[in-house]
């Protein structure tokens, strides 16, 4: 029973992020979460595709091939490992529809993040706790993975998944190519999709 609340309260919150993001996105179809089904998300994302394909790419951004590959996963050990490095010591109230947050990178773009324009190499993973409630708990984790060239051009080839407090991955939405999370972060096209890069 237990669980069963827990993930029912989550998914509440999944659809309150995408409400957020359809607030802030100009492209009107990219918070509708109705038909969570991989043919839809793949639908919104030829839309998304259709509309970055005419966004400017940011010059003299420095190379992703000048940095090492990342781990291309998740880790459940990304607190202590040093194959992750955070700039924050705790959760910060950013622009961010999750709430407050905390971001844990992958050590191989450590010298790129300090940068206000850059591109990352394949394997690069972001991962964000965030918290919805504001009552300092951890209410989920977000990860972004860099994927090869041609995964998803049009968005920087970026592949997302959402986990539980835990760390477990969760069904919904289905990890890929999620349209409610490229909706946000096509704003971030200068730090390639990551946001929260200046957040200390």
């Amino acid at each position: 029973m237990r669980k069963s609340y827990v993930l029912f309260s989550v998914l509440l919150s999944f659809t309150a992020i995408a409400a957020a993001c359809d607030d802030n996105s100009s492209n009107a179809n990219m918070g509708r979460m109705e038909d969570r089904s991989e043919p839809s998300q793949k639908n919104a994302g030829e839309q998304i595709e259709a509309d970055a394909s005419s966004s400017p790419q940011t010059p003299n951004s420095p190379d992703a091939s000048a940095a090492e590959p990342g781990p291309g996963e998740f880790k459940s050990d990304y607190r202590t490992s040093s194959a992750f490095f955070t700039k924050m010591s705790q959760a910060v109230k950013g622009a961010s529809p999750h709430g407050s947050v905390r971001i844990w990178y992958s050590t191989n773009i450590k010298d790129l993040a300090s940068q206000t324009s850059f591109s990352v190499p394949e394997g690069t993973v972001a991962i964000k706790e965030f918290d919805e409630t504001g009552d300092g708990s951890k209410t989920g984790i977000a990860v972004m993975v860099k994927k090869e060239k041609g995964y998803d051009s049009a968005n920087n080839d970026w592949y997302y998944e959402m986990r539980d407090a835990n760390g477990a991955a969760l069904p919904q939405p289905a990890p890929g190519k999620v349209a409610m999370c490229i909706g946000c972060h096509l704003k971030d096209r200068a730090t390639d999709f990551l946001g929260g890069t200046q957040l200390n």
